[in-house]
């Protein structure tokens, strides 16, 4: 769990802070006289670092800046007449409510945190535990919304560690978040539109899940999780990457979604004909800009590769159905099965599944003569682990409709029959076990991922020997 010294990472701005330098939001009545000033309307005030949030880092116009900079007075706890508990200094570590006086000279308690820097709502108990940033990468078309869309409702209903996810953001985020994601994808089964260029919103949840410790006893934790969506075109540029993608290295893990669609070679592996899909290749290889993106943004600039954890992920895996196995020589023909059936993940990582689905991918990479991806992430990430999924279980159908705002001809996704998605999970699982906070299940034990894996070697080396003398022993009794 989070420390009381720990200070954390504001998820708008990525501005790292004590939790008890956050201010708090005065509303809906305070002690101000608010006919005095112009810039009020309800007894509300332009917020100027909320205002210089919105006009710089979410690129909005200076209209609709101010519009959402304009909110209740805000304070500091050390502030005149505001007063905060120290009981919840002892207990959590920071404040977590202040009590001010209203207009009307009654007390009011406010429990609504802003980042110190960009005045932003900070999510619900924000700082009480562990907290893992985690972006997703990608290239325009190789489903990055859909992606998190799928992998948010496997969340929800996840036998795999008995979980729980609850939106923890503000109203207006979750709203956004479900008429943009949620209401396209899982209710009216169509594809959702591709991002748009511009800063979007971090999606706060809390995951509340049960896990194995190293005695193999069901134990629970709750932690934090940020989501962070970046348009594809921002990643190809280094001006869209700084304004637009700046918490990639702040985060806990990236997952970097690769369509394998793009491959040149992947028209010669289909057994089925698809114009569109093989006349959709693109003719530039725009992994390689993204990555060059990534290197000169954060990477080149320490001169060593980053530790933040990489799941390079071949999305649209579903598609591997269909792929002709003699292309891989003297491969066994069962060889790709594992990349497009789902896996069990019981309370703990199951390492031999992840590391069989690394090796897979990166063998069938090789043969699509893709080498270059792998190249690229090995060098550039200490932590590199190959996964595949599929969001949809299934190939969507194109059809040309006349859309009704424009009254222009588009070419719209629909998704025939319920969503089967798989191993979707696996690479945020494998993300939160680099982070330590899931346990692995490997060669029998349940275990704590260790970066030298000095321990586990120990452990793996005495009970070896232990297991010889006990069979030795066993013949001179």
């Amino acid at each position: 769990m989070l420390k009381k010294q720990d200070n954390i990472l504001c998820p708008f701005c990525c501005y790292r802070f004590h939790p008890n330098e956050a201010e708090f939001r005065l509303q809906p009545s305070i002690n101000i006289d608010v006919k005095k000033s112009k810039k009020t309307t309800d007894g509300k005030l332009l917020d100027e670092k909320l205002y210089n949030y919105h006009a710089t880092i979410s690129q909005a116009t200076d209209k609709i800046a101010k519009e959402k900079a304009m909110q209740y007075p805000f304070a500091a706890v050390d502030n005149d007449g505001i007063t905060y508990d120290n009981l919840d200094i002892e207990t959590h570590g920071f404040v977590q409510r202040v009590t001010f006086t209203n207009t009307d000279g009654h007390l009011e308690v406010s429990d609504i945190r802003l980042c110190p820097n960009c005045h932003n709502n900070l999510p619900i108990g924000y700082g009480m535990r562990d907290t893992v940033l985690i972006s997703i990468l990608g290239d325009a078309r190789s489903g990055k919304s859909v992606f998190l869309t799928m992998l948010i409702a496997e969340l929800e209903n996840n036998s795999d560690f008995v979980s729980k996810l609850t939106f923890i953001g503000d109203k207006e985020v979750r709203e956004n978040f479900y008429e943009t994601y949620q209401k396209p994808l899982l209710k009216e089964q169509t594809l959702i539109s591709s991002t748009k260029r511009k800063k979007i919103p971090p999606y706060a949840f809390n995951y509340w899940y049960n896990y194995k410790d190293e005695n193999g006893t069901l134990r629970e934790n709750s932690i934090d999780v940020i989501f962070y969506d970046i348009a594809g075109e921002d990643l190809r540029d280094d001006y869209g990457i700084r304004n637009n993608g700046f918490n990639i290295k702040d985060s806990s893990g990236l997952i970097f979604l690769v369509d394998p669609t793009n491959f040149r070679r992947m028209a010669d592996l289909f057994r089925f004909s698809d114009a569109a899909l093989i006349d959709a290749i693109p003719d530039e290889n725009s992994n390689q800009a993204i990555f060059n993106t990534l290197y000169n943004y954060f990477i080149g600039l320490n001169m060593e590769k980053s530790e933040i954890p990489m799941a390079l992920t071949l999305s649209k895996a579903d598609l591997f159905k269909y792929v002709n196995f003699s292309f891989f020589g003297n491969k066994p023909e069962n060889r790709i099965q594992n990349m497009v059936n789902d896996e069990i993940h019981r309370g703990a990582v199951n390492m031999p599944s992840i590391k069989g689905i690394n090796q897979e991918v990166r063998e069938l990479i090789s043969h699509l003569g893709e080498d270059g991806v792998l190249n690229n992430a090995a060098g550039s990430f200490k932590n590199v682990n190959c996964f595949a999924i599929s969001s949809l279980g299934k190939k969507p159908t194109v059809e040309k409709i006349s859309d009704p705002k424009t009254n222009e001809t588009v070419e719209k996704g629909f998704i025939d029959g319920p969503l089967i998605p798989f191993r979707v999970k696996e690479p945020f699982y494998w993300i939160l076990m680099r982070n330590k906070l899931m346990l692995k299940y490997e060669n029998g034990r349940y275990v704590l991922h260790s970066d030298t894996h000095t321990n586990a070697e120990v452990v793996d080396k005495v009970s070896v020997w232990q297991r010889i003398l006990n069979f030795i022993n066993s013949f001179k009794k």
